[in-house]
């Protein structure tokens, strides 16, 4: 049982818009006075950093006209080793305990690829729309908008005359869809689901050359794409069905991507799970393609970002900065995976970074005494690892991973006592067992308070257990220059 109490208060982008657009009568002297105090307000730092990306962005167009692919990166003198979170070879073991732990999840697996290969999709609470025979990949077919083919920096994405809705497309080309046709084919050997996969992969790499259309024109969404592919590849590397052409053409892709989320960070654009998000992508993709010169330096920066957002984003009692549960847990994946993938490839892991995703996790465990945690604050929909579960009795999976890696029994006995398929994803069989050892025993519910982030908990088990949240939270977050290393 739950009851919350939240005092009133304006919503953040609202309010942002209120505040940032000016009237109809203002005057032209006015703008330019504003734009010319805000210039002012610059540092040398981000001025230097906005100054080179859009300079950037005229070179990267002009490469484009004269015919540029760039596909020419210089590969690395030195082979290493990259491991993702398992082997490839070990998927079919992955797959068979799947099969034995989660039946539920490998039908609804199979249920969601038969329609992904009617070209039908799930986005952002619109279910089943219909991208007909061949995808738009720049459509948002929910209000039938297509955006221009344009550089990717001239497209007005937020203008939805001309766009749409730009999350409904972007959610799309995201193509966290494509390792749900990867585990399908996994799960069944049919062959047309990776056959669909490729299908949609080349088709999409045809349609959108970079740097051309809105798929280009955010950073976290490249990153969010990598992270599928990279994905998505892990499941089949190795599999007879791969294209012969297919693990070249992917490398170089992934390798443009991360050009492109290095050269765009979002750094004093949107300094929060934006840029924490393009960290976790350029980290991966340095980390997990050795084989390019750029990739070590790929790696070292999107683990400086990870690290550096882990100590600013986190406050001291736990909370995401954002104050919403929703980007708390999304933040949370986000740091959760990077841990992972930094251990399997034996980097260094600051004490700092485990105490503030332990810290997250425990704040996360105070709100579920109760059953689901409350959706305190906004939420676009997103998830890191599997984009449908996303709803309110999904809040709580980080919590079946993190009593694995913390040893926490209480964290346990918070998500149900039951494992999650992430789980198996990012720890393997061994972590699962690992689950399995742990003590069920539910404590009772206690009260908490986080001073820093103004949430309050009232709890208790009787008559039945329930609690109050009382969210007195403060707004706004440290300013962007605000970054220490933990």
């Amino acid at each position: 049982m739950q009851t919350m109490i939240k005092p009133s208060r304006q919503a953040k982008m609202r309010e942002s818009e209120l505040t940032s657009q000016p009237t109809v009568n203002t005057s032209v002297g006015n703008l330019l006075g504003k734009a010319w105090k805000r210039l002012g307000s610059l540092t040398w730092d981000e001025l230097s950093c906005r100054g080179s990306q859009e300079i950037n962005k005229r070179l990267d167009f002009a490469r484009y006209r004269m015919g540029d692919g760039f596909d020419g990166f210089e590969m690395a003198r030195e082979s290493r080793e990259a491991h993702y979170f398992f082997p490839p070879a070990g998927v079919p073991k992955l797959i068979a305990e799947m099969q034995k732990r989660f039946p539920a999840e490998a039908e609804q697996t199979i249920t969601y690829a038969e329609r992904i290969c009617q070209h039908r999709f799930d986005l952002l609470g619109y279910e089943g729309i219909d991208y007909g025979q061949k995808i738009d990949w720049h459509l948002d077919a929910v209000h039938g908008k297509r955006a221009p083919g344009k550089p990717w920096y001239q497209i007005q994405y937020l203008d939805y005359g001309t766009v749409g809705d730009s999350k409904v497309t972007w959610e799309l080309n995201r193509h966290q869809h494509l390792p749900t046709l990867a585990k399908a084919y996994r799960l069944t050997g049919t062959r047309q689901f990776a056959e669909e996969l490729f299908r949609q992969w080349f088709d999409w790499m045809n349609d959108n050359p970079y740097p051309i259309g809105i798929n280009w024109a955010s950073s976290l969404e490249v990153a969010f794409r990598s992270l599928a592919w990279l994905h998505m590849w892990q499941l089949l590397e190795g599999s007879e069905v791969v294209p012969s052409k297919f693990p070249d053409s992917l490398h170089r892709a992934l390798a443009v991507s991360a050009r492109h989320i290095e050269r765009y960070l979002s750094t004093y654009f949107s300094p929060n799970t934006h840029l924490l998000g393009e960290g976790v992508g350029l980290f991966f993709i340095g980390t997990l393609l050795p084989n390019f010169a750029n990739s070590r330096r790929w790696q070292t920066e999107g683990w400086k970002i990870v690290l550096h957002e882990a100590a600013r984003q986190v406050r001291p009692d736990g909370m995401h900065f954002e104050q919403s549960v929703y980007y708390h847990i999304y933040a949370l994946d986000f740091f959760m995976h990077s841990r992972i993938l930094a251990s399997q490839n034996s980097l260094p892991i600051p004490p700092g970074l485990d105490e503030a995703i332990e810290k997250m996790l425990e704040f996360l465990a105070a709100l579920a005494q109760a059953g689901d945690p409350p959706r305190i604050g906004d939420d676009d929909g997103g998830r890191v690892f599997a984009p449908r579960r996303n709803r309110a009795e999904h809040l709580g999976d980080p919590l079946a991973t993190g009593a694995v890696m913390y040893q926490r029994e209480d964290f346990k006995a918070l998500a149900s006592g039951a494992a999650r398929e992430e789980t198996l994803w990012l720890l393997g069989v061994e972590g699962l067992q690992q689950f399995d050892s742990l003590p069920t025993e539910r404590a009772n519910p206690k009260s908490a308070g986080f001073q820093h982030s103004g949430i309050y908990v009232m709890a208790d088990s009787a008559p039945v257990r329930a609690q109050l949240v009382v969210d007195a939270g403060p707004q706004g977050f440290p300013p962007v220059t605000d970054m220490p290393m933990l």
